[in-house]
């Protein structure tokens, strides 16, 4: 017995209102789709992959330099017109500091600000559903909409503050636009798809290559744009684009012509890393990890069918949308009439016009070509990319490859059901197959989530941090030491940075109830008075100046997931026994030497051995702290003896305190005899925001400015010292 035929939204086919008579309005009009019964399993996968433990979320240089220009806007009324510095040296636009504005307004704890991306990534999915189930079917929106859910990949980036972790939501609102004008023939549509463009421009430069196929909508559906749609695209731009436009000119166009220079000169020959990273979306992992703890290593195999199956479907939906589009339909008898007689010689402009005309009528080839330009377009561009490419460069692209895979999955669904026999029947094998792929890819999303909760960071998808840290940790070392000091009575607290924690350190100190003085790992910064300390997880030359020059007391090991912990020390003021110091004549303002020696001291680890040059120095003046200001004295030394390599090392503080004494550091080259003599010369700065003020508007960037640059000297003239060194000691 004969089935009866499926309804559209089960077929996988595009759906079109009859023309003719109006369509009757339901109690829930066009939100019906909602009521589906796989729409809050599928919010709930979303969730739990995106949500889970998000509070150990990644907190590295970028998420705080975002999160702190947000919350800086909203409490100094600032208004921001970059956001942070990209790796070409230009500054990306503001967009997204102001959406994180939202939460910063709220609340000082970041924790909320990962939270608004991973609803955001949430609402994709949501939105990916719908754009499926409207278009292309209910069966086509459950493929889709759960292997986007469950994909590892756009889970990771939805998992941290991110400008272009942002983007996936306004990606798919983009082409709902482009279908609205090319498929379905409706006018309105310009207007919001200039605005989502210019969104997704805010989130990342890079994805402007979207307005290819804006370009082909237009091409396709040039009527449906009126006059008022490009006024109101118009605004929108002005709008959007107003405080990129103001930095613009007060930078003297410097970001443009950077952006300009880049994209001449990154031109190479054929490269296949966008391609790679196309693949590295629809797949579990691309390399096993190096560490034997991951929860990956030993599950590997259970995911490891997913690197073809995935492609594989892949290449046969863009072979679909291939078929769709060059395709011809079969013509009633008056059209073929037509078509004959336009064929006539001398008529070949009319039928050329008739084809395209007939051709881009048809809403399922439109909607096919807009598809296949929104994924071809950025990787043919990309095949000629000369530098690193990376892979956040891609995101425009998502959820574009599980769109595919649900369409096509059911189109041959479709064609199966209209097959007879054990033909028909095979269509439960799709259904088999799908659910599957989704079971595998939550399995493997969740396996990458825990792994990534224990500390195991994919190096190379999150560079170029020496080391990453989760936001938890550094939250909890930051109240383990606040604690320690109004438990002890304490007033003060000494807190080493290095490049991986100094600007989240610097933001989320900022919070903390014990005045802390942050300072550079390589410079010790010991007190005038008894203080407590928390010492770096990978700091161990600290360690070794703790037990030579002063009196340190650890008092816990502040663990870190997958990696080494920090270390939480009461210090106390270093006395003249302890340092064996030696009054000398060279005072430099707010410095004075405390020794004319600088004594060496190795550093024995688990694999080599360092050598590090310790010059003892003290604080004179005190320098108060000031919002986003940062004291700075560098020192470079030129060994006399036996090599005349230069050493420097750059001491950064927060704020300084008379009496306080700073043991500089210079590490040794490996291999690289300890010199004589230093001949040593000092300078001192200060570094701020650029923060110009334009009458009432008070405007924010990131970037860095040196100022108050000078050469200390001493009372004589003085600007260089020598320095003996004097023999080692091992630690």
């Amino acid at each position: 017995m004969r089935l009866a035929p499926l309804p559209a939204h089960h077929q996988g086919r595009m759906v079109s209102q009859p023309q003719g008579r109006p369509e009757r309005r339901r109690p829930w009009g066009s939100w019906s789709w909602l009521l589906k019964p796989e729409v809050p399993g599928l919010l709930l996968l979303a969730s739990a992959l995106r949500l889970y433990g998000l509070n150990r979320t990644e907190f590295d240089d970028d998420q705080a330099t975002l999160f702190r220009m947000a919350y800086d806007a909203v409490h100094q009324g600032l208004l921001p017109v970059t956001s942070n510095t990209g790796s070409i040296g230009a500054q990306h636009p503001p967009g997204v500091v102001y959406l994180f504005m939202l939460p910063a307004a709220l609340s000082a704890n970041p924790l909320w600000a990962a939270v608004l991306v991973a609803l955001l990534n949430v609402l994709a999915v949501l939105f990916t559903y719908f754009f499926l189930y409207r278009y292309y079917g209910r069966l086509a929106a459950v493929t889709g909409s759960f292997l986007y859910a469950s994909a590892v990949l756009p889970v990771k980036y939805a998992r941290f503050i991110w400008q272009p972790n942002v983007a996936a939501p306004f990606v798919v609102l983009f082409l709902l636009a482009l279908f609205r004008g090319a498929v379905e023939r409706r006018q309105g549509w310009f207007a919001w798809a200039v605005l989502w463009l210019a969104l997704l421009y805010q989130a990342h430069e890079v994805n402007l290559l979207l307005a290819a196929p804006l370009l082909l909508c237009l091409i396709l559906a040039p009527k449906t744009v009126r006059w008022r749609d490009a006024l109101f695209a118009l605004l929108i731009l002005l709008l959007v684009f107003a405080p990129s436009l103001l930095w613009l000119l007060v930078s003297g166009l410097h970001d443009l012509r950077s952006t300009l220079s880049f994209s001449n000169h990154q031109a190479g020959g054929l490269s296949l890393q966008a391609l790679r990273i196309y693949r590295l979306f629809i797949i579990p992992y691309d390399q096993l990890p190096n560490r034997s703890d991951a929860i990956l290593l030993p599950l590997h195999r259970l995911f490891s069918w997913l690197k073809l199956a995935m492609p594989a479907l892949l290449i046969l939906a863009a072979l679909w949308l291939l078929v769709v589009i060059v395709r011809r339909r079969a013509d009633s008898t008056a059209e073929q009439a037509e078509v004959q007689e336009a064929a006539r010689p001398g008529r070949w402009w009319l039928r050329l016009r008739e084809g395209w005309e007939s051709w881009s009528a048809d809403g399922q080839r439109c909607g096919a070509l807009i598809l296949l330009v929104w994924q071809l377009v950025p990787l043919l561009v990309f095949l000629r990319y000369g530098g690193e490419l990376h892979t956040q460069y891609l995101l425009l692209l998502m959820p574009g490859p599980f769109l595919l895979i649900g369409i096509a999955v059911a189109q041959c669904c479709q064609w199966l059901y209209r097959r007879e026999g054990w033909l028909q029947r095979l269509r439960l094998a799709g259904y088999l197959l799908v659910g599957l792929l989704v079971v595998a890819q939550s399995l493997a999303s969740a396996v990458s989530v825990l792994d990534t909760l224990a500390g195991h960071f994919n190096d190379r998808s999150f560079q170029p941090y020496p080391y990453h840290n989760d936001l938890a940790s550094l939250q909890q070392a930051l109240a383990a030491t606040d604690q320690l000091a109004q438990r002890e009575h304490l007033s003060r607290a000494y807190i080493t940075v290095d490049d991986a924690t100094r600007t989240a350190v610097f933001f989320l100190s900022r919070q903390m109830r014990t005045p802390a003085t942050l300072f550079d790992a390589d410079c010790l910064l010991l007190p005038a008075e008894r203080a407590v300390m928390l010492v770096g997880p990978y700091d161990p030359w600290v360690t070794a100046l703790l037990e030579r020059f002063t009196h340190a007391t650890l008092v816990s090991k502040l663990p870190r997931p997958g990696g080494l912990p920090f270390s939480l020390y009461v210090i106390e003021p270093a006395t003249q026994g302890t340092t064996s110091v030696q009054a000398t004549p060279w005072k430099l303002g707010d410095l004075q030497a405390l020794s004319q020696q600088a004594a060496s001291l190795t550093l024995a680890d688990r694999s080599q051995a360092t050598t590090w040059l310790v010059s003892p120095w003290q604080v004179m003046q005190n320098a108060q702290p000031v919002l986003n200001t940062t004291y700075v004295y560098r020192f470079v030394a030129t060994a006399e003896a036996p090599s005349s390599q230069s050493l420097k090392t750059t001491c950064t503080f927060n704020r300084l305190q008379a009496g306080e004494r700073l043991l500089v550091t210079f590490s040794l080259a490996d291999r690289q005899e300890v010199p004589t003599s230093l001949l040593l010369r000092i300078w001192s700065s200060r570094i701020v925001f650029y923060m110009p003020n334009y009458g009432p508007l008070h405007l924010e960037t990131s970037i860095s400015k040196e100022i108050d640059v000078h050469l200390l000297q001493t009372a004589k003239g003085l600007s260089q010292f020598l320095l003996s060194v004097s023999e080692g000691t091992r630690g």
